[in-house]
């Protein structure tokens, strides 16, 4: 690969009889966590939040009327309040923990209403129909109505009488709506016109789902996995699996299957919102078989963010592991495997990749790492031992390591990879796994994204990057069967993380230009790897530089106390401006920040240029981490800081924040003691950077820009359609093309599968979606050449028909 000018032409020689790798058949797949209302809000079809009424406004606080309101010409027509289980409250059953007892003094000349907001609106569409349920008892007397109206309940796009006699025991009433107008922004509605005390609970109300499952899919957006041709889906998480605070916040697999009325729920603490679990354990299941893929379980090992089971005491974690494997694996005269054809499927689902664990493989324990390797093999023993054909998925570490390695004798079928990059990492990285180990374990990708430098939503630079690792990764697919991009969803009214694949509000969705990478490599993924001689035959570009001509420099802390002196040569009237942070001056002209919280920062408001050395004292006054040094800061979100005892206090590091994201450049084992001072000096030539703590030289490098320019190319061959597949990144701003030179294939014609924008930073929107979409063209190839147009920022995909020779027949 070479860097080449606009009028240059790529020469690319492929020989089908030159052959590599085997494509693995579960190379592509995903990777679903409920994270930014992936699941309720997202791809689970219920339209009513809080149907259960035990949302409220944070884990541990008192449930409240999320979502929920009431209209009456008078508020004492319609009193509300939430009740609990109690000698004389019995509420629906012990799954429940609130019900809305309404007392209602209504009449038809003035009705009283109970309203539901939906997930920022709920998507009426004309024509469609809704299925409505709930349960009830009291002693109202009156007649109900279920309608979906406009915000200001002016507008009724669909209205139904609800046949419920209401009587003392909880009775589940359900109904059909259809809807004669669209509306985005829809509400539902409950409209009493008696009166009476009256009980509710559970009030679901579902749109047509994908294959029309009952507890279903939102159609479009299951869709849009069902075109990325998943092999496998990983899931429930992430740290989705762990939890946070408590274990009864991880994902605890048999309270979410079963009628959801009997589903507790759980709050998801990690992503800031409470799930009904509506897409439970079968449901994942179900989902997996609906896109033709195979599930992988990740299985909690007893950890969780902020807290353990003792290793001595895990035995129950691995005994819902085993549960769990036969509710999906076993067949219907098992215990698990009969309660799974209870729920609908007697045929079973077939695990074959259980993962054990999801990032609990850190260097230290408490990032929900704690003998790990014994938890490990636990699990592997009790899996192995009913099941011994699976295949286990270890982790190794997951954050601030390049190349992780699996530290024990144990045996491991595969090691789950996960990086969170700039599309340079992920450009340099095409060669990254020719080199492993064949003799060792595979290895999984389980989560990979550029995660810097990829603008608002995602765009097309971090898409060509990850387009150039799977590249790479297709190259090796017999070291790297499995690999999952992550996060796919996200609702735009709770983005809790970015980029995602997928975005979407209640009536839109659009993919951004990765999703589009991720959708069209496994369209054309092919069998087996053939090898490729790429030629450029003229001079690499010069490198631009990643230094300002001018910029600031500062201080900042993450979850840490520190005090800093001013920085010397810099004036002492350019200091401070405190951005984040709890900042403080104190007497001796240091500045201290007295603060726990992340990314506190302050910059010196005189500006450096390119070439300067600067020198002060740090001390890390509390906390778990040290101290960070800012630099080429120009604005809040593009800078790059040195962090000195980041990661828990285990390591230094170089990291840049482009665009809002942030990405490592180089990171090296390192520790700050607290309450001791150190001098630091930083010296700054161009793009070289030298750091000393105190006399000891802790970095000497060079600074790295976002993106790789080049041209990146690949080839497989697809044995059942008898055709050769070439990939082509251009990742450069300039257009140029390539011929490619085919042997041992005789062309037949040539189709292309481009991918581009006019700008590496250009992105999808939701309004304006298919700014950057797959475009199809014919090739017209010369006898075994085929000569095809480079656009700049492109992703380029030529499928080669092969000409049928006949036979020469003997006169």
């Amino acid at each position: 690969m070479a860097v080449v000018s606009a009028s240059a032409q790529i020469l690319i020689d492929v020989d089908a009889n030159q052959r590599g790798p085997k494509i693995s058949p579960t190379h592509y797949g995903i990777f679903f966590e409920d994270i930014n209302h992936a699941a309720d809000g997202g791809i689970y079809a219920e339209l009513i939040r809080n149907r259960s009424f035990e949302d409220g406004e944070g884990y541990g606080k008192p449930a409240t009327l999320e979502a929920w309101s009431t209209y009456a010409a008078n508020p004492s027509q319609l009193i509300c309040k939430l009740i609990q289980p109690s000698k004389k409250v019995k509420l629906l059953n012990a799954a429940q923990g609130n019900a809305l007892e309404m007392t209602i003094n209504a009449s038809a000349a003035s009705p009283a209403c109970l309203v539901n907001e939906g997930f920022w609106g709920i998507n009426a569409v004309q024509g469609s129909t809704y299925r409505l349920s709930f349960f009830a008892k009291g002693n109202y007397k009156g007649g109900i109505k279920a309608t979906l109206c406009d915000k200001k309940g002016q507008q009724i796009y669909a209205t139904t009488d609800v046949d419920a006699a209401i009587g003392k025991q909880w009775t589940k009433y359900t109904a059909t709506l259809q809807s004669t107008g669209n509306d985005a922004q829809a509400q539902f509605a409950l409209v009493f016109d008696g009166k009476g005390v009256l009980d509710i609970d559970v009030v679901s109300l579902f749109p047509p789902t994908f294959k029309n499952r009952e507890n279903g899919l939102r159609p479009d957006l299951a869709q849009m996995l069902y075109e990325m041709h998943p092999k496998f889906m990983r899931f429930p998480g992430g740290c989705f699996v762990e939890g946070q605070i408590s274990p009864d916040n991880a994902f605890r697999w048999e309270r979410t299957i079963g009628p959801i009325e009997e589903r507790p729920g759980h709050w998801n603490v990690n992503w800031g919102y409470r799930t009904t679990d509506g897409i439970g354990f079968h449901e994942y299941l179900q989902m997996a078989e609906d896109l033709d893929a195979k599930p992988l379980y990740v299985v909690n090992v007893g950890l969780w963010h902020g807290g353990l089971t003792p290793l001595d005491s895990i035995q129950p974690w691995i005994d819902e592991c085993l549960a769990a494997l036969e509710y999906a694996n076993g067949d219907v005269t098992t215990k698990y495997g009969a309660l799974r054809a209870k729920n609908g499927h007697p045929a079973p689902f077939n695990i074959e990749y259980p993962e054990i664990g999801n990032e609990n493989n850190q260097p230290h324990a408490e990032q929900q790492s704690d003998h790990y390797y014994e938890r490990f093999d636990l699990f592997r023993k009790a899996i192995l031992a009913k099941y011994p054909k699976m295949q286990l998925i270890g982790n190794v570490v997951a954050w601030g390591d390049d190349n992780p390695k699996w530290g024990s004798m144990l045996p491991v079928d595969l090691l789950d990879e996960h990086y969170y990059r700039n599309p340079l990492w992920f450009a340099e990285a095409f060669h990254k796994y020719d080199s492993y180990d064949r003799k060792g374990p595979k290895i999984y990708v389980g989560e990979y994204a550029v995660t810097s430098s990829f603008g608002n939503l995602g765009n097309m630079n971090a898409a060509l990057g990850e387009a150039v690792y799977m590249m790479g990764m297709e190259n090796n697919s017999d070291i790297v069967p499995l690999n999952s991009y992550a996060p796919i969803f996200v609702n735009e009214n709770d983005a809790k993380w970015r980029p995602d694949m997928i975005r979407f509000n209640s009536s839109r969705v659009m993919g951004t230009p990765s999703y589009y990478v991720q959708a069209l490599m496994p369209q054309h993924v092919g069998t087996q790897v053939v090898k490729v001689a790429q030629r450029n035959p003229y001079k690499v570009q010069p490198k631009s530089s990643i230094t300002p001509a001018e910029s600031r420099i500062g201080f900042a802390t993450w979850g840490t106390k520190a005090s800093f002196t001013h920085p010397d040569p810099l004036p002492k009237t350019g200091l401070p401006e405190f951005l984040t942070g709890q900042w403080q001056k104190n007497a001796d002209g240091s500045v201290s920040q007295t603060s726990d919280g992340e990314k506190c920062v302050a910059v010196c408001k005189a500006k450096v240029g390119d070439h300067y050395t600067a020198k002060f004292r740090a001390r890390k006054d509390a906390g778990n981490e040290g101290f960070i040094v800012v630099f080429n800061y120009t604005d809040a979100n593009n800078y790059f800081w040195l962090n000195l005892g980041g990661w828990g206090n285990t390591q230094h590091g170089i990291e840049r924040i482009s665009g809002g994201g942030k990405s490592q450049i180089e990171t090296k084992p390192g520790k700050i003691e607290t309450g001791r001072w150190y001098d630091v000096t930083f010296q700054m030539a161009g793009d070289s950077l030298k750091c000393w703590l105190d006399q000891e030289l802790v970095f000497d490098t060079v600074l790295k820009g976002d993106v790789l320019p080049g041209v990146f190319t690949s080839a497989t061959i697809d044995e059942p359609a008898d055709e050769l597949i070439v990939k082509i990144v251009n990742t450069q701003q300039e257009a140029t093309t390539a011929k490619l030179n085919i042997s041992n294939f005789p062309v037949k014609g040539a189709k292309l599968i481009r991918l581009r924008a006019n700008d590496g930073m250009d992105e999808n929107t939701l309004q304006q979606p298919t700014t950057i979409y797959p475009t199809y063209h014919e090739l017209s190839p010369k006898g075994n050449e085929v000569e095809v147009e480079l656009a700049a920022h492109s992703l380029n995909i030529i499928r080669l028909k092969k000409k049928l020779m006949r036979p020469i027949l003997k006169p």
